[in-house]
């Protein structure tokens, strides 16, 4: 009933002890709050990247451009490219150094970078045509595996070992609808495609000139949105127009497990990221972003904050740099890490707690500077 003292009760929590609960107070009570706005362009994002250290931000927009910033050590970013039209640029994706990033394209399946220097990327080489524009990428730099997405019902894969000349290796179609999601285990040997049906199918893509369909993990009704595993591959996140939030165990991709179904989204749910492999951030059609951490007992829907309109893109980094846009075009960079949550929080007037407010209501704690160093 009163956020401003719930967030300055948090801050006071983290500063007492700084307990998973505390964190995860002060993710909900300062993560918007705190986010640095990113100046909009012309038009609005398409998706949205981060390099894996978060020095970098990569995004295409809805007229085909591809742009590039650089990001301080405190988040801040600063333009290093912005491209034209003849980018023909929709979806994007480092890899693992951060110096390479893939593009889908609307006249072909896309093309690789090299963006060693963000004020200068360099096209590298381009995929082969796919029968309809690609809108969704996934990349496994460790097995030099690209998929890709059209707007129809086709998966491309892509061997990128020389991303000067990349290699058509085998197309997916005749699913049951146009691909909505794409997700590769970081692997590269589990491809996880979601689609209209409300189910996601898994594909072993160990060779990929030969795929082969293994599980699939049902829960959905409806299209399924957004797929993604988390980072030691255990784990995949879905989201759906029927407005829910589901984990699943695959461990054994032919046999999905549901561990985790999170209820609590207004709207149908646009993207979902792992900040680590038991932070799970995810967004709505409504704006609404929310935060779970699955490591708790009974994991939740934790409300962070709520945007201009729907939430199109998200990107994480192990660093706990969260990156999102929305449709009105709006960039927003954030954090999930603790510290650098607490250091920004303690940057705004009046965040911490005075000697007589901490006394009135935390009468049997000893006073502390929750800001102090």
């Amino acid at each position: 009933q009163d956020p401003q003292l719930a967030a300055r009760l948090s801050l006071a929590a983290y500063a007492i002890a700084p307990t998973a609960a505390a964190r995860d107070a002060l993710i909900a009570s300062f993560g918007q709050s705190t986010a640095i706005r990113v100046p909009a362009g012309a038009a609005a994002y398409s998706d949205l990247a981060l390099s894996p250290d978060g020095t970098a931000l990569a995004g295409t927009d809805d007229a085909g451009r591809l742009h590039l910033w650089r990001l301080d050590g405190e988040g801040r970013p600063t333009v290093a490219a912005q491209g034209s039209t003849d980018d023909h640029a929709s979806g994007v994706v480092f890899d693992s150094s951060g110096r390479t990033l893939a593009t889908g394209g609307a006249t072909d399946a896309g093309r690789l970078w090299d963006v060693s220097n963000p004020a200068s990327p360099h096209p590298l080489g381009a995929l082969g045509t796919q029968a309809t524009p690609v809108h969704r990428l996934a990349l496994s730099t460790s097995a030099h595996l690209l998929a890709t997405a059209g707007v129809d019902w086709s998966v491309g894969l892509w061997d990128v070992t020389d991303p000067g000349r990349p290699q058509s290796l085998q197309l997916l179609i005749g699913r049951s609808g146009p691909v909505t999601g794409l997700a590769l285990r970081p692997d590269g040997a589990v491809l996880a495609i979601a689609g209209v049906g409300g189910t996601v199918q898994l594909w072993n893509v160990r060779d990929p000139r030969n795929p082969a369909q293994m599980g699939s993990v049902p829960g959905h009704t409806g299209a399924v949105n957004t797929v993604t595993f988390s980072r030691d591959g255990k784990l995949l996140a879905t989201g759906g127009d029927d407005r829910n939030l589901q984990v699943s165990d695959v461990t054994d991709p032919n046999h999905p497990r549901v561990v985790h179904r999170l209820p609590g989204h207004t709207a149908a749910v646009t993207t979902v990221a792992f900040a680590t492999d038991d932070q799970l951030l995810s967004a709505d059609s409504a704006g609404s972003v929310a935060y779970s951490n699955l490591a708790a007992a009974v994991p939740a829907l934790i409300p962070v904050g709520t945007l201009d309109s729907p939430v199109r893109a998200m990107s994480t980094t192990t660093t706990g740099t969260v990156a999102l846009t929305t449709g009105k075009g709006t960039i927003l960079l954030g954090t999930v890490d603790p510290q650098r949550l607490r250091q920004r929080a303690c940057a705004q007037p009046g965040a911490a707690l005075s000697r007589a407010d901490w006394n009135r209501l935390v009468a049997d704690v000893p006073w502390a500077d929750a800001c102090a160093t």
